[in-house]
């Protein structure tokens, strides 16, 4: 590569500006169509202009596929102003629908050219380079308080969210469930959206676990005449929802019910400590615990899935403190996106989110327990920066 070239790939990798994504939920929490538009640069070199377009077409199509989780592996040759071999060739859960050049702008030797992707993410969309997701809740309401009745199990909720914890931060390294606020919420009667944010922010956390108990009823009705000498066994349900809310949008990503039944041994009129041996080593217990092994399993398949994103906490001589550090499996030398978050809607009234990305890209300069320093790769400044933007690792 001659000293020409390298100035013009150099170019094209740090004057990336203008990257937009709209996401709109259709069908599934775990599929989404999205239109993203980028424009990339280049410098023209020895009059090159054809080049220099197609380099800045491709690095421009390239970031856009990297941000939505795609591995992109070739990208085929761009020529007159339009995409002639527009297959792209990806190793992820990402399908490409339609890449389009809008426009392109010569100018002081140097072209600016904005391309269209229409992105369609599978639900199986994985990026290998995850950090550790930490995770908020609170206590599981009990959707029917009257259930909780028989048994005086009223604490369950409590309980429950304390046995998850235990769960996820012992067998799934991928997951952190590092809060857990002392109360009952009613997500039923919530604006989820709002109270996650709301959660998340005060947590210094990414996703916000919500765990219903929607049926923890007993069937109590009399065993037949020819059993009377046993024991009284009753069936009691154990039915829950489970969700994954991004704290940063508030959309829910992420929802399983899961229902089952078995014995419950206890007398009807009996008050049962759930948090006692007794409890957890009954059948009933022993179900509860293989329901949440089993929503654990599936909660963490999906969310390995997912991009780990932070926040900016402060901006302080042309460098950023991040609420991502050594806990995450943060590394110096790490590089980081940095974007915003904003609400959209179109002429007709739809909501749309709308990620807007800095053209500069952020390394890891120091890393703490749950912090870490980045600054921009190439030490220049860093304009319209502000508490509570965010980072994302491609």
């Amino acid at each position: 590569m001659t000293n020409k070239q390298s100035k013009c790939s150099w170019a094209i990798s740090v004057r990336i500006v203008g990257f937009y994504l709209f996401c709109i939920i259709a069908g599934t929490p775990y599929t989404y169509a999205a239109w993203f538009s980028a424009t990339g640069q280049a410098v023209v070199v020895d009059g090159n202009k054809e080049q220099a377009k197609q380099q800045a077409t491709q690095e421009a199509v390239k970031q856009a596929l990297l941000f939505a989780g795609a591995s992109v592996r070739s990208v085929q040759q761009i020529s007159n102003g339009l995409l002639t071999n527009d297959h792209i060739e990806i190793r992820s859960g990402g399908e490409v629908n339609s890449v389009e050049l809008i426009d392109e702008i010569y100018q002081d030797g140097v072209v600016s050219v904005s391309i269209r992707a229409d992105i369609f993410a599978q639900k199986n969309q994985c990026s290998a380079a995850d950090y550790t997701k930490r995770l908020a809740t609170t206590y599981f309401p009990i959707r029917y308080e009257a259930q909780a009745s028989i048994g005086g199990i009223n604490k369950l909720g409590g309980e429950l969210a304390l046995q998850m914890q235990d769960m996820i931060n012992t067998y799934t390294p991928s997951m952190h469930l590092s809060h857990i606020e002392p109360y009952v919420f009613d997500w039923h009667q919530a604006d989820i959206a709002h109270h996650a944010k709301f959660l998340a922010n005060k947590t210094n956390t990414q996703y916000v676990l919500i765990v219903t108990l929607d049926d923890i009823s007993v069937d109590t009705s009399k065993p037949s005449a020819f059993e009377f000498y046993r024991q009284a066994k009753h069936a009691r349900a154990f039915n829950f929802t489970l969700s994954l809310i991004n704290g940063a949008t508030g959309e829910n990503l992420y929802t399983q019910q899961y229902n089952s039944r078995s014995p419950w041994m206890f007398d009807t009129h009996e008050t049962v400590d759930v948090s006692s041996q007794d409890f957890w080593l009954s059948q009933y217990g022993q179900n509860i615990k293989e329901q949440l092994q089993s929503s654990i399993a599936d909660l963490e398949e999906f969310a390995l899935c997912q991009p780990t994103m932070g926040r900016v906490l402060a901006v302080a001589n042309n460098q950023l403190q991040i609420n991502l550090g050594r806990t995450h499996q943060v590394q110096a030398g790490d590089q980081l996106t940095l974007f915003n978050v904003k609400q959209i809607s179109d002429p007709f009234g739809q909501e749309y989110r709308q990620f807007v990305l800095h053209p500069t890209t952020l390394v890891v300069r120091q890393v703490f327990s749950n912090t870490a320093t980045v600054s921009a790769i190439d030490n220049g400044l860093l304009g319209n920066v502000q508490p509570n933007d965010y980072v994302a690792r491609q």
